[in-house]
């Protein structure tokens, strides 16, 4: 009963918004009361379908069986025609909406379209009782949402020119969008998945809907077909194949990432940070402003992206408070970064869209009758690393991590005194005071590219310890501000983040920038840790969940204060196209890569064979990827100082006057990639093994259960 409430405030929302009353003018009510036209436009006539189609459905699912089913539907039709009657007649007092009676004719056809689907779900165990097959619900609405999604307005057309004008932005006019090709093969393999929930064969069903959206964006009005939509869709269709043959419960898995990041990417793109953010904090209302078509095609979109995630987070094991926490948190990260993109407004709309989402589909687990079990799909799981390794003790760790810094020190000296070494490392370095600055830049050596492993352990505990990242990423970069502060001249600070403009007291606003920059470094190489360390971490999942809460927050503000209003440019002109935001993430992305490979290495040194068989494949990948990403997100074209170099040839040439060509800078850059997947395997070897010590005595929690002493050991 109460979902039949909600929907039927709903439906009033919809129809008296925005609610300006207002006395109508002479004339106003007898037009409405003599005009029989059947046919306004094919917007109005598919929005009031919609409308009342989840009624008809819902008071057919959700009703009490108590009354006879003829009584029922009767008593549920008779109250819908008053109902939409009621509505169409206030919106005489509307001047912002068109009161019709064709519109009360149109919504009981859509109440009469949802109690026929909510008679084609149910079936009829015994005479007297009327269950539905809850199992069945959810995943056969996907499905109806996603080809609604696709197919909208479900209008055809038997013109010719039509079906040419279709054909032409796939055969004429090349289109592609990454964005949107990623929404369709996500929206295949959750089908696939939904097919597969409902006993049937994803291969040969999927090719039909396949087909089936084909010929319907041929037919169907204002459709086409676009590259986007054809390789979008046959990558889709492939990658279900894919995760059917290998691993059919897998399927669930892939395709909630997969959607996920799809609907992030639909979202934020095009991704062109501007000032001066809007809000709109009226529900809906984007959807009942202009056309009602399009409006539809978006609710339609939304209902199908977050129901698919609420139900496949339900597959993946997740309860739905879980999942539904997580998503509200994620759709509204997505609407803050929203703020900052030019063309896009921040909406609350979509969170409560969500929220309903899930409220409707917690309904449906059948009330009335015990809860079905929930069934965790039987994944591999990863070994986590107190099965793996004992590790070492904590003093063990200490002396290991003290000898290093000894090392770094004197190595930090030799380097100092080589021709060899950039200008601009050796400006590093105190002339005063040279072992002192070595000494604390050691430290921050391993604290810069240790720390990370000892966030990623944290985030992978789970549950609350997800919200830790962005205050752990400030205490990385505070004490990584004390030691360099302590370590370099204030030149070599200012010549990276800038001299400060604001006139705030002391060192401040010099901190505030150098956090700025450093979370940067910091999000990337936890990054890099956690995706490297994915197979032995225990809860990698929540770990990689916890990390995209905290990076969407801090990246745009990373961005926003090292580029936007940056006070100097030394670092925003090594950026291609003069620190476009793609320069900037290119630039993180490869930090992540550099990280990956250091981590792959040393786990290949610590677990033996099974490890190392892969290792230098992963370390030579990464140090591959690493190079062409910066090379795309530095800039190829510097004029200063009276020379002409690229970002690269500025960073890695030993002095301004002897740039390093091209085959030299190859070989530079190996030795640097080099010297610093040794530093990161040097720097982590003790911190892995302590954290796996610590593991292996504390009996972590593997699939649910803990493990005992002796397993462990």
């Amino acid at each position: 009963m109460r979902i039949l409430l909600v929907i039927a405030l709903l439906i009033g929302y919809g129809s008296l918004y925005p609610g300006d009353f207002a006395a109508p003018e002479a004339g106003v009510m007898k037009e409405f009361l003599t005009d029989w036209r059947l046919f306004t436009s094919r917007g109005d006539l598919l929005g009031n379908i919609a409308l009342f189609f989840p009624l008809g459905m819902a008071g057919i699912l959700f009703a009490s069986h108590k009354q006879a089913a003829r009584i029922r539907i009767s008593g549920l039709i008779f109250l819908s025609l008053i109902y939409a009657f009621a509505l169409q007649l206030a919106q005489v007092w509307l001047p912002s909406r068109s009161a019709a009676l064709a519109d009360v004719i149109w919504n009981m056809v859509g109440m009469a379209l949802g109690i026929a689907a909510a008679h084609l779900i149910g079936r009829r165990p015994s005479e007297r009782m009327h269950a539905v097959d809850w199992a069945s619900l959810v995943p056969l609405s996907v499905l109806a949402l996603w080809l609604l999604t696709e197919l909208l307005p479900l209008v055809p057309s038997l013109d010719l020119q039509k079906f040419k004008d279709a054909l032409k932005p796939l055969l004429l006019e090349f289109h592609f969008s990454f964005p949107a090709a990623f929404m369709h093969a996500s929206g295949v393999v959750v089908a696939g998945s939904a097919i597969m929930a409902l006993g049937r064969r994803p291969v040969s069903w999927l090719a039909v809907a396949f087909i089936l959206i084909l010929a319907g964006r041929i037919a169907i009005v204002n459709l086409s077909l676009d590259a986007s939509l054809v390789l979008g869709m046959l990558a889709g269709y492939s990658g279900c194949l894919v995760a059917l043959r290998s691993d059919q419960t897998r399927l669930f898995e892939t395709a909630f990432w997969l959607l996920l990041v799809a609907w992030t990417l639909s979202a934020i793109t095009p991704f062109s940070p501007a000032q001066g953010g809007t809000f709109n904090g009226i529900p809906f209302a984007t959807m009942l402003q202009g056309s009602m078509e399009l409006g539809i095609r978006g609710l339609a979109q939304s209902l199908f992206i977050y129901t698919a995630l609420v139900w496949l987070a339900q597959k993946i094991g997740l309860s739905i408070k879980k999942a539904m926490v997580g998503l509200v948190i994620w759709s509204c990260l997505i609407e803050l970064i929203q703020m900052g993109l030019l063309g896009s407004t921040a909406d609350v709309t979509e969170p409560i869209l969500l929220l309903l989402v899930g409220w409707v589909l917690s309904a449906t687990q059948n009330p009335g009758t015990p809860t079905r079990q929930k069934i965790r799909m039987p994944v591999s799981q990863p070994r986590p690393i107190s099965e793996i390794h004992a590790g070492m003790s904590g003093k063990r760790a200490l002396g290991s991590v003290a000898t290093g810094i000894v090392g770094c020190v004197a190595i930090g000296w030799l380097i100092m005194r080589s021709p060899l070494t950039p200008y601009n490392v050796r400006e590093l370095v105190y002339e005063g005071h040279p072992l002192r600055s070595l000494l604390l830049l050691a430290t921050l050596l391993y604290w810069s590219a240790g720390f990370p492993v000892l966030i990623a352990q944290w985030l992978a505990r789970g549950e609350m310890y997800l919200l830790s990242f962005p205050p752990l990423v400030l205490l990385h970069g505070l004490v990584a501000w004390m030691m360099l502060w302590s370590a370099v001249p204030s030149e070599a600070i200012h010549d990276i983040v800038g001299y400060p403009i604001l006139a705030w007291p002391w060192e401040w606003e010099v901190l505030g920038r150098f956090l700025a920059l450093f979370s940067l470094w910091s999000v990337a190489a936890t990054a890099g840790v956690l995706v490297g360390a994915w197979r032995i971490l225990p809860d990698a999942k929540s770990a990689l969940l916890g990390w995209v809460m905290g990076a969407c927050l801090l990246i745009p503000f990373s961005y926003y204060i090292v580029v936007v209003v940056a006070s100097t440019d030394n670092l925003v002109e090594l950026m291609a196209s003069n620190g476009s935001v793609g320069s900037f993430l290119l630039i993180g992305l490869a930090i992540a890569e550099i990280s990956f490979g250091g981590t792959k290495g040393v786990l290949g040194v610590i677990l033996g064979a099974a490890w190392k068989r892969w290792t230098v494949a992963w370390v030579l990948g990464s140090g591959i990827l690493a190079y062409l990403t910066l090379y795309f997100g530095t800039e190829q074209v510097i004029v200063k100082y009276g020379q002409v170099f690229s970002a690269l040839q500025f960073l890695l040439s030993s002095d301004r006057s002897h740039l390093a060509q091209p085959n030299e800078l190859i070989v530079r850059y190996a030795a640097l990639y080099s010297f610093l997947i040794t530093a990161i395997v040097m720097v982590q070897y003790p911190l892995w093994g302590w954290v796996m010590s610590a593991s292996s005595q504390s009996n972590m929690r593997v699939g649910g259960e803990r493990l005992p002493s002796s397993a462990a050991e």
